[in-house]
């Protein structure tokens, strides 16, 4: 069943966070997670649009790494991430291309969105996944400097609320 076109606000409740995780920096996994303070998604006959804004100011990570990835937000002035994505409306999952930017970082991100509410309302809930690259990353820790290839996975469940049709 295709889910019908309309919009969907992203819901902001207490869970309703992006994850960003990577293997091994060093000695430790880079594990982050954001909450999310804005979004929607709308779909129309030939298109799927999605955005989100996720909150860097608390986001939450190891012990170890807080202290460097507070100073990594405040250094790039990146309070606020913003994603806007779009793609074809095709049966679920949709995977949707756009721009993630936070301050003065940007990189482009492809996410697959899928409809994960109850066969009553599958509109209810989605789940967001995808995987991208910085390249290079210089993180403030002692030992980790300068990391060549970061790349990190995006993972997220969100409640939907009818935002109209």
């Amino acid at each position: 069943m295709t889910p019908p076109e309309g919009s969907w606000k992203v819901e902001t409740i207490d869970g309703a966070d992006v994850r960003l995780r990577s293997g091994k920096v060093g000695l430790v996994d880079v594990d982050v997670t954001a909450p999310v303070s804005g979004g929607h998604l709308r779909l129309t006959e030939d298109a799927v649009h999605l955005t989100l804004r996720l909150d860097l100011g608390a986001l939450k990570t190891h012990f170890l790494l807080q202290s460097a990835a507070r100073k990594i937000v405040s250094r790039n002035d990146a309070q606020v991430l913003s994603y806007a994505g779009e793609g074809v409306a095709t049966a679920p999952p949709w995977h949707v291309t756009g721009q993630a930017k936070a301050g003065s970082v940007e990189i482009e991100l492809t996410l697959a969105v899928t409809p994960c509410g109850p066969a009553t309302n599958p509109m209810a809930e989605i789940e967001v996944s995808g995987s991208a690259s910085m390249g290079e990353v210089n993180l403030p820790l002692p030992g980790l400097g300068r990391i060549d290839d970061f790349a990190f996975d995006v993972e997220g469940r969100f409640a939907l609320g009818v935002r109209g049709g």
